[in-house]
């Protein structure tokens, strides 16, 4: 049988030995036999990486098939959940501002303009949707305006 380290070992002593030039090579260090070779083992050893297959009766496979299904859907209606209360959330937004343009434009205007300079500090934790492990830093100062480090 074939291994790869063995295909190798006879592809390094059939092909032609290199030298050293400086435009492109043309034609490959391995024939085509050996090539092919090679291309198989690749593929044979890729699926010893792959998860097996389950080995399950008809009974249980439809029974793995109806549980899979069902987390499927469990999670698409998750998701779909999610996606609504974000797009409440937006037309919340949306209509607050409007009625905001309504009422005052001049407090529209103050409240839509660009504040340059204004960005999310680096040093605090990015918003998720679980809690800290650690609730609270006390020890925490503010870096002074024009220090970078």
């Amino acid at each position: 049988m074939f291994t790869a380290r063995t295909v190798l070992k006879k592809a390094a002593e059939h092909a032609k030995p290199l030298q050293q030039v400086r435009y492109k090579r043309d034609k490959a260090g391995l024939n085509p036999q050996l090539e092919k070779i090679v291309n198989q083992l690749s593929v044979l050893s890729a699926a010893r990486k792959q998860p097996r297959l389950l080995k399950l009766c008809n009974e249980d496979y439809v029974k793995h098939r109806t549980v899979m299904k069902a987390w499927s859907v469990y999670r698409k209606a998750k998701i779909q959940q999610k996606e609504e209360l974000l797009k409440k959330q937006y037309e919340s937004m949306e209509a607050a501002a409007e009625e905001l343009q309504k009422l005052d434009a001049k407090l529209y205007d103050i409240a839509n303009e660009h504040q340059y300079g204004k960005r999310f500090p680096l040093e605090m934790r990015v918003p998720t949707e679980y809690p800290p492990r650690q609730i609270w830093f006390y020890e925490y100062f503010p870096k002074a305006p024009g220090s970078k480090n």
